[in-house]
C-alpha cells in the first residue's frame, strides 16, 4: 500500500519537476530582461525586493485560505493564473508595450499566487503519502526538494542555450506551456484536506491570530524562524545582484553565468540527497547547526577566490546545506503542527523569514553600487554565522 501511495506521489513529483523546470527558466530570465531594459542594477534589485513583499503583506491570508478552502482547488486555481500572467510578458514584448512597471506588477501578482501554491504543496504532503510522522516523512520531503534542486540546475543551463537561440523574452513561453502538465497532474491527486468553516473577514482575523499565537508560543518553530530570517537577508543581498556581478564585475558570457546559475542547483540536489542518511547517523539538534557551519564556509570561499566559476561554487555549497536544513525543518513542523493549522503556522513563518528579503536585496544593491559587488559575500557570511549561534542556543541543540 505505502508503495502504491509513494508512486502516486513520484507521479506528481515528476509533473512538478516539468513546472519547477519552466519556473527556473522565468527565475533566470527576469533579471536578463530587466538588465536588457534598464542596464540597472537597482532595477534588478528592486523587482527582487518586489517579488518577496507580497509574502510579507499577504501571507497571514494565504495560509488561512490554505487551512479552510480546498487544498486541491487552490492549487488548480494557482497554477493556471500563473500561466495567465507570464505570458503577459512575451506578450506585451511583441506587442512594443513592455514597460518596466509591468514586470513589477507581475513579480508582485506572482509572489502571492507561487506562495498559495508552495504552501499548499507542503500542508498537503502528509495526505498524499498518509503518514505524518517518521522517516517516511522525511524522505517524502527530500523528493520534493530533489525535484527543486533538479528544476535548478536544468532551467539554468536550459536557460542559457535557450537565451542565445530565442530569446530571453521566448524562453517565457516555455514556463507558460509547462504549467500544462502540473494542472492534469493535480487533477488525478485525491483529496488533499481543508478545514471547513467560515471564510468572512472575522473569521479570517482571528484565524490568522490563532496561527500567530501558535508560532510565537512555540520556542522551537519559532527559532526556525529567526534562523530563516537571518539567512535570507544575507543570501538576499548576494542573489539581488548575482546577475549584476556576473555580468559586470567578473564580464561573464551567457553560458558561464547559465553554469554558476545551475552549481546551485546541483548544490540542493546534493543536500536532498544527503540529508536522509545523514539524519540517519546525526541527531538533527547536531545535524542543523553542522549544516549551518558549512554553509558560513562556502561564502567565505567566494570571499577569497577570484576564479571565475567561485560563485556558483560557494553558492552550491550553501545550496547544499539550506536544503538539507529544510527537509529537517519543514518534517519537524509537518510532525510538530496541527494539520488542520499548519498553512497558517507556515504562512506566518515565511512572512518572518522573508521579512528581511527586500531590505537584504536593496542592502546588496547598495554594497554593489558603493562598494563592490563581492562585498555582498561578506554581508551573507556574517549572517551565516548568526544563524549558527541560534541553534546552539535554542531549543532546536535538543532535537
Amino acid at each position: 500500500m505505502l508503495k502504491k501511495i509513494f508512486s502516486s506521489y513520484n507521479t506528481f513529483l515528476f509533473s512538478l519537476l516539468v513546472s519547477r523546470v519552466g519556473d527556473a527558466l522565468y527565475t533566470f530570465a527576469i533579471p536578463w530582461i530587466s538588465y536588457e531594459l534598464t542596464q540597472s542594477a537597482l532595477i534588478m534589485g528592486t523587482i527582487y525586493a518586489i517579488s518577496v513583499l507580497p509574502i510579507v503583506l499577504f501571507g497571514p491570508i494565504v495560509g488561512v485560505l490554505v487551512d479552510k478552502w480546498d487544498r486541491k482547488n487552490l492549487m488548480l486555481l494557482a497554477d493556471v493564473l500563473r500561466a495567465v500572467l507570464i505570458s503577459l510578458i512575451p506578450l506585451f514584448h511583441f506587442m512594443n508595450i513592455l514597460q518596466i512597471w509591468h514586470l513589477y506588477v507581475i513579480s508582485f501578482a506572482l509572489t502571492i499566487l507561487s506562495l498559495l501554491f508552495d504552501v499548499t504543496i507542503i500542508t498537503a504532503i502528509p495526505n498524499i503519502i498518509k503518514q505524518s510522522t517518521g522517516k517516511k516523512l522525511t524522505t517524502a520531503n527530500a523528493s520534493f526538494q530533489l525535484v527543486n534542486q533538479l528544476a535548478d540546475i536544468i532551467g539554468p543551463i536550459l536557460a542559457g542555450f535557450l537565451i542565445a537561440i530565442i530569446g530571453g523574452f521566448n524562453i517565457l513561453w516555455i514556463d507558460v506551456i509547462s504549467f500544462c502538465l502540473t494542472f492534469l497532474a493535480i487533477l488525478k491527486l485525491p483529496n488533499l484536506g481543508k478545514n471547513s468553516g467560515e471564510t468572512n473577514i472575522r473569521s479570517i482575523y482571528k484565524d490568522m491570530k490563532e496561527g500567530l499565537m501558535w508560532l510565537l508560543k512555540d520556542r522551537l518553530n519559532l527559532s526556525f524562524s529567526l534562523q530563516a530570517m537571518v539567512g535570507n537577508l544575507g543570501y538576499s543581498a548576494v542573489y539581488a545582484v548575482l546577475m549584476f556581478y556576473l555580468l559586470l564585475s567578473l564580464q561573464l558570457d551567457e553560458n558561464q553565468i547559465s553554469l554558476n546559475y545551475a552549481l546551485l542547483g546541483a548544490g540542493g540536489l546534493l543536500g536532498s540527497f544527503i540529508v536522509v542518511p545523514l539524519e540517519r547517523v546525526l541527531r538533527r539538534g547536531i545535524l542543523i547547526p553542522m549544516l549551518l557551519l558549512i554553509g558560513t564556509i562556502g561564502f567565505a570561499y567566494a570571499i577569497v577566490s577570484d576564479f571565475w566559476l567561485a560563485p556558483g561554487i560557494s553558492l552550491g555549497l550553501v545550496a547544499t546545506c539550506n536544503v538539507a536544513w529544510n527537509t529537517l525543518v519543514m518534517t519537524v513542523r509537518q510532525e510538530s503542527v496541527p494539520n488542520l493549522m499548519l498553512g497558517r503556522v507556515l504562512s506566518f513563518s515565511r512572512v518572518f523569514t522573508r521579512l528581511a528579503m527586500p531590505l537584504g536585496a536593496l542592502l546588496g544593491v547598495y554594497v554593489a553600487d558603493h562598494f563592490h559587488p563581492g562585498g555582498v559575500f561578506i554581508v551573507a557570511g556574517i549572517a551565516k554565522g548568526i544563524e549558527v549561534v541560534i541553534a546552539l542556543l535554542s531549543p532546536i541543540r535538543r532535537l
